[in-house]
């Protein structure tokens, strides 16, 4: 911790990215003057696409897609993904495609099993960042959530600009500063972290 204060102290300005970070290093007795708010921006790559040749071939015609993007991981909260997943599952209409990879992803898949949830939810793997705008258009809302803890509450995860560049409705299932700027810009429906319903 004195390494921390002796650098933001030793600072003419520090930036962050994420409104709720300045409250917590300025209790850190920082200069609350010297804190700026400077948001992330997605690569310039992710942008709306009308027309796109990649298929899903998993998914039956007319399908609501659901999207998640990105690690699959602890924070991410995939028990509380598929727990959503499982209460909807008799509506085949609703399918859920998950796009990553990560220390989760084979927890996950065993689950998918387990939950009988095979012909809604599946898991499609990696593929090269100048792809997933395509996979984006695709879908009909994109899929962002964390665990409840009180460090993701005040960060703005990367993906969720990504997300709003490619103009695609957002569900999330956030705390904190997230879902505020979801709400603000009109961009999606919001729900406490590990809400599943």
């Amino acid at each position: 911790m004195p390494i921390i204060r002796f650098t933001y102290n030793n600072c003419d300005k520090i930036l962050v990215s994420s409104p709720g970070f300045i409250d917590s290093i300025a209790e850190k007795n920082i200069d609350k003057g010297k804190i700026h708010f400077f948001p992330q921006w997605a690569e310039p790559i992710f942008k709306r696409v009308e027309n796109t040749q990649v298929k899903l071939s998993v998914v039956p015609q007319n399908s609501f897609i659901v999207m998640f993007a990105g690690n699959i991981g602890e924070s991410q909260d995939f028990d509380s993904i598929l727990k959503a997943a499982e209460k909807l599952k008799e509506n085949k209409k609703i399918q859920w495609i998950i796009l990553g990879s990560g220390r989760k992803e084979q927890w996950v898949k065993e689950e998918i099993k387990k939950l009988e949830l095979g012909d809604t939810f599946h898991m499609m793997g990696r593929y090269p960042l100048e792809d997933m705008p395509n996979y984006y258009s695709l879908a009909d809302a994109m899929l962002i959530s964390l665990k409840k803890n009180y460090i993701f509450s005040l960060t703005i995860p990367a993906k969720l600009q990504s997300y709003l560049a490619c103009g695609k409705p957002i569900l999330a299932m956030l705390d904190g500063e997230s879902p505020k700027l979801i709400r603000d810009a009109k961009a999606g429906l919001t729900c406490d972290s590990e809400d599943a319903d």
